[in-house]
């Protein structure tokens, strides 16, 4: 099995697991949130949290 086959195996898995957890996150604007930006890291290979202002207080 190459990398390639198994990276689109995990992306296609991931998909999966978003799809299926749509409908329970839907009623939760932090829910939908985490579906997006897991959506947007699968599609365009994000860093997590980019551009996430902390509090540092």
């Amino acid at each position: 099995m190459t990398d390639q086959s198994v990276s689109e195996q995990a992306r296609e898995a991931v998909l999966r697991a978003i799809i299926k957890a749509a409908p329970i996150a839907g009623s939760s604007p932090a829910g939908i949130r985490d579906l997006a930006e897991a959506y947007a890291l699968l599609e365009r290979n994000l860093v997590p949290n980019a551009g996430v202002v902390k509090n540092k207080t």
